[in-house]
């Protein structure tokens, strides 16, 4: 049962890894976006 518990906790804790990277790896290019079209507009 520890075994269990144990790889339960691993799975979460990748899966909250996964979607921490997707978010930083959506948000990179927004940022990189941001910054480019502040000049545009001066």
């Amino acid at each position: 049962m520890l075994q269990f518990q144990t790889l339960g906790v691993v799975s979460c804790s990748k899966m909250n890894l996964v979607s921490a990277l997707r978010r930083s790896f959506f948000e990179i290019p927004n940022s990189f976006q941001k910054h480019r079209e502040k000049p545009k507009k001066n």
